[in-house]
């Protein structure tokens, strides 16, 4: 379970797939006993109130019976107080600190050390010593991500879905019968008109009851897509009743072919630019550079784990791409590398329909090139034949 580590030890984390990752990495480790210790540390905390609280805990722990737990919780506890008598404060964002000993068998065990700033900050101060580290608060980071709504309309039949970081999620579909166009001629045909004009606007009505409740639950929603083909959208918009709240947050009005799971694909993509900050979107851009350097620019890109690492390594990569669909062991140890080296990583979330192209035809890895790989490929030739 250990990788490399930043110099200092501190890892910042970015974006919700490298917060996911770490999370599901410290949910793996359980200490012998009450012997794991989380302490979160917000940033108006001052650093010498933060040891003295570890110092006095060192002391009630010589109380603790059992030897093991007590020399494994006495010196993590100092093992930490040493790592923070150097930070004057935390980050802007806090920090969270995991420490402790991995129990791998009975008598074998394994010293984990972690410090993370999270994405966002840290409201509370809060030490734990527990059988297992305590990722609450960083979980609820996650949870508490930008939402985007989608709605996508059409004649009778509507989608509602939301779009939290890599993916996207169906949360209702409503249907209703609205008759098409009637061929009639004369008075029949204005009457059937009115009372398909009325269907029509009762269906409208009806999904934006169920827009309404659905986001206006949803407090971190930053903005709303409205698909559809033809003049529905518009006309939703127009005759639904959607709460004001939520046409302040409408962010564009799109085509889309149909009110199902093409069509929410299909209004993501037509709102693209809208959507500019959304982690998916993000994603997709990415993957469509690296798509680009695969046909076009094959001479700047290396993939694989080893030669996308190695390019890594060697400052020789400008970008690296990884999926998360490696798991967090592989996703994390790019990311760490990376922050040693000051190369940006793109992690690809698993919701992302492109992730499956970079598990399938990259191996999960790709690096973008600074310079052509007939460089890369002859500096590591030379390091071959130096280790030889």
């Amino acid at each position: 379970m250990g990788m490399n580590r930043p110099p200092n030890g501190v890892y910042y984390i970015k974006t919700p797939v490298e917060l996911r990752a770490f999370i599901n990495l410290l949910k793996k480790f359980r200490g012998y006993a009450t012997t794991l210790i989380t302490l979160y540390i917000n940033a108006e905390r001052p650093m010498p109130d933060v040891l003295n609280l570890l110092r006095s805990e060192w002391s009630t722990a010589s109380n603790i019976k059992d030897k093991t737990t007590r020399t494994h919780v006495q010196d993590t506890l100092e093992r930490i107080t040493n790592n923070l008598k150097g930070e004057a404060k935390a980050p802007e964002n806090g920090m969270a600190v995991f420490a402790g000993f991995h129990m791998i068998n009975q008598g074998n065990y394994e010293w984990v050390y972690y410090v993370v700033v999270p994405p966002q900050p840290i409201n509370t101060f809060k030490y734990i010593c527990d059988t297992a580290f305590h990722t609450e608060i960083l979980e609820d980071q996650l949870h508490a991500g930008v939402v985007y709504g989608i709605v996508v309309v059409e004649r009778g039949e509507a989608v509602i879905a939301l779009l939290k970081g890599g993916q996207w999620e169906v949360v209702k579909t409503v249907e209703f019968f609205v008759p098409g166009k009637h061929s009639a001629g004369g008075q029949s045909a204005n009457r059937y008109k009115r009372q398909t004009e009325h269907l029509a606007e009762t269906f409208y009505k009806l999904v934006a009851e169920e827009v309404n409740k659905i986001f206006l639950q949803i407090p971190t929603l930053k903005g709303i897509i409205v698909g559809g083909p033809g003049p529905t959208k518009e006309d939703f918009l127009e005759e639904g009743g959607l709460d004001y709240r939520l046409k302040d947050k409408i962010l564009a009005v799109v085509p889309a072919c149909c009110a199902n799971e093409y069509g929410v694909t299909e209004a993501i993509r037509n709102a693209q630019e809208a959507l500019k900050e959304s982690e998916y979107v993000k994603a997709k851009e990415v993957m469509d550079r690296v798509m680009y350097y695969a046909v076009k620019k094959s001479d700047y890109l290396v993939y694989g784990r080893e030669r996308a690492l190695k390019a890594l390594e060697t400052g020789m990569a400008e970008v690296v791409v990884v999926a998360e669909e490696l798991g967090e062991d592989a996703v994390l140890e790019a990311v760490m590398k990376a922050e040693e080296k000051g190369v940006r990583v793109e992690v690809i979330p698993r919701g992302v329909e492109e992730s499956k192209t970079l598990m399938q035809a990259f191996g999960g890895y790709v690096a973008i090139l600074s310079t052509p790989v007939w460089v890369f490929e002859q500096q590591m030739a030379q390091a071959a034949e130096a280790a030889q």
